[in-house]
């Protein structure tokens, strides 16, 4: 069992950590007695400056407003697993687990977020598909990637967030867009500091790595890394490659969209039916109402 923390707040750095760890789970355990062969599980928790995160087949100009997350300096990133889009800042705590794909139980990564919640007083529920929420208000949202032989289960907890910064960016930048990505399901939403007055990220942060030694560690071998432990050099590709326009904006699955009375189609970024092929992240702020 493996438990890693950062202090870094950089997104793009911190899933890029995450995507490593997923990529690397195999080698990444305390060390074992020769009998020994299970790998992981292992428990990552971060922080992040204000951003806004959708999932990998998502549109970005429909779930978020660009336009003015540029203009405040809030970056936008693209995750390696589905589900909706959402609001990070540094009263938001961001928690990933990876295991086994043959140990993987969906329900047990709810089970330790409620049982968590519980040392605080609260009681969490599931909230449709892949969210949870108190007294049907969501503080919680997750998703999950399969790769190779390994699981990632990662989601948001609402702490003590921005709910006013999270309305203002998320929504449809363009109205009209027609598409068949994955498209975000409106929630109320709330933070858990107005169901447990005093908790704080840090509580929180310290009670899930409690249960998570409690819920996995059976064999009680576990350790606690720093994310300095991660070779830097091995992250700048994949920091590279999930900061650029290319996975941010032309990953977005193919789309149709109205402006000004002009129906544009738009594949990989680009406009596929004017001549030269613009980039359309170029084409709204010129030619929009």
């Amino acid at each position: 069992m493996l438990i890693v923390t950062t202090d870094n707040r950089d997104i793009y750095r911190n899933l890029a950590v995450e995507e490593w760890l997923l990529d690397h789970a195999d080698r990444l355990r305390p060390e074992a007695s020769p009998r020994q062969v299970r790998r992981g599980p292992i428990l990552f928790l971060c922080v992040n400056s204000p951003c806004v995160v959708i999932g990998k087949n998502q549109n970005p100009w429909k779930e978020c407003r660009l336009s003015l997350m540029e203009k405040e300096g809030v970056p936008l990133a693209r995750r390696i697993s589905g589900g909706g889009a959402v609001y990070h800042d540094e009263g938001n705590l961001n928690f990933g687990v990876i295991v086994p794909r043959t140990e993987y139980r969906e329900g047990k990564q709810y089970e330790l977020i409620f049982q968590t919640l519980e040392k605080f007083g609260v009681k969490a529920s599931k909230l449709r598909k892949n969210s949870l929420a108190v007294d049907g208000k969501k503080f919680s949202g997750q998703a999950f990637c399969f790769r190779g032989q390994h699981v990632l289960h990662h989601g948001t907890l609402l702490v003590n967030s921005d709910l006013d910064r999270l309305g203002r960016y998320l929504g449809s930048e363009i109205e009209g867009i027609q598409t068949k990505a994955v498209a975000s399901v409106p929630s109320e939403v709330m933070n858990l500091a107005d169901a447990a007055p005093g908790i704080t990220v840090e509580k929180l942060s310290d009670a899930l790595i409690e249960t998570f030694k409690g819920m996995y560690g059976k064999d009680g071998r576990s350790e606690e890394w720093k994310d300095e432990n991660i070779p830097e050099a091995e992250l700048f590709p994949t920091i590279g490659k999930i900061s650029s326009n290319d996975w941010k904006l032309n990953h977005t699955p193919r789309f149709q969209v109205t402006i000004n009375g002009q129906t544009l189609e738009v594949e990989k970024g680009l406009i596929t039916n004017l001549a030269g092929n613009p980039l359309f992240k170029d084409w709204p702020d010129g030619h929009s109402r």
